[in-house]
């Protein structure tokens, strides 16, 4: 069978998600560089797909407008949003359609595109059934894989050699002199320790506690003399200023940023601390340490990915977990603003390390 020209990628969300599929699509560019791949996904994360070389379409599916053009009332405003949608989801006949996501809806846009093979994950990654939906399904042995790991199984069922492929992500310069605008105007230098409290709305089981973080920042501001720049997102941006204000001087918070911005801010930085967020990916994307806090979420599944990290969680019987109503939450409560910090100091040792060894200058 000859490898397909006109390929629909379908990953819909969320920020981390998405990131974590990017190697295995782009193994599935590599494997022909003539082929043509359209992304189908949702959210902000699209502007920075569209900014991608081994991505030659993004296809955005306009979810939260639909819904907001539903709960208002206005039903014919959201069919017509549906129908531009779906008359940009149609107008290609593609050979292949990949399912990363493997969910019914995931599943049922694929069934609305037009393709001759319909291929996703089987039984033990699928959720909600959706893998009655393909043509044909990828099986694994192993459930606990991690995502960038289970991602390359489809490609790797298509022919790939299953290399995982390096990516480096591109953002217009643009964003770029904005971030450094920002930088350059509250004076902000080296060395710069971003730092994100936040979660998504729906994983905010995941979070550790901010008062903890404030103490952690005034820790680092004490004892490392760094600065420390607060991410924040929609939503976010007065508990950050709160956050600010007890953490005190030598502690900014970031400018406003959409996702590729962010990435560029990202690269600016010295270090990334934070929970398992989308985020944290993105500043691994970036190729910057992270200094990571788990706590209900599986460690060997969404883990850091190919860049200097320290993770700190604590081993519990009841961990890893999905219980998002959790009381106890002792997965978070045990870990200190100490064992934290330590890994800090310990992930800065080895950067100063390795910049020794490689013989970098200041």
């Amino acid at each position: 069978m000859s490898y397909p020209n006109n390929i629909l990628v379908i990953r819909l969300s969320s920020l981390g998600d998405v990131l974590m599929s990017l190697p295995a699509v782009k193994a599935m560019k590599e494997n022909n560089a003539s082929a043509r791949i359209s992304w189908l996904v949702e959210g902000s994360v699209g502007e920075l797909l569209s900014y991608q070389n081994f991505i030659d379409e993004v296809i955005q599916f306009p979810r939260g407008h639909i819904e907001r053009e539903i709960k208002r009332g206005n039903l014919i405003s959201a069919a017509k949003e549906m129908n531009v949608f779906m008359r940009k989801l149609r107008k290609t006949k593609y050979d292949l359609i990949v399912d990363f996501h493997g969910i019914i809806k995931s599943a049922l846009l694929s069934m609305l595109a037009p393709g001759q093979r319909r291929v996703g994950f089987g039984k033990i990654f699928a959720k909600e059934k959706s893998h009655f939906f393909y043509h044909e399904r990828v099986e694994a042995d192993e459930k606990r894989l991690h995502k960038v790991e289970r991602n390359m199984l489809l490609p790797s069922y298509l022919g790939t050699n299953g290399t995982i492929p390096e990516i480096t992500l591109t953002v217009p310069v643009n964003m770029k002199e904005y971030i450094e605008t920002f930088f350059s105007e509250n004076g902000i230098t080296s060395p710069i320790f971003a730092i994100n409290p936040f979660s998504s709305q729906g994983s905010k089981f995941k979070r550790w506690r901010i008062e903890r973080y404030g103490e952690l920042i005034k820790k680092i501001r004490n004892e490392m003399h760094g600065n420390v720049l607060i991410l924040w997102g929609p939503g976010e941006e007065e508990e950050a200023k709160r956050l600010q204000q007890t953490a005190g001087k030598g502690v900014f918070l970031s400018c406003p940023t959409n996702v590729p911005q962010l990435f560029a801010l990202l690269n600016r930085v010295d270090m990334y601390i934070g929970g398992d967020t989308g985020v944290m990916h993105l500043a691994v994307f970036a190729r910057k340490p992270v200094v990571a806090i788990f706590g209900p979420t599986d460690v060997l599944v969404n883990a850091p990915y190919g860049s200097p990290h320290r993770i700190v969680r604590k081993e519990l019987p009841c961990s890893p977990c999905k219980n998002k109503d959790c009381q106890d939450r002792r997965c978070l409560e045990e870990i200190t603003v100490e064992e934290v910090f330590e890994a800090v100091r310990d992930m800065m040792a080895y950067m100063q390390n390795n910049k020794s060894q490689k013989g970098y200058t200041e």
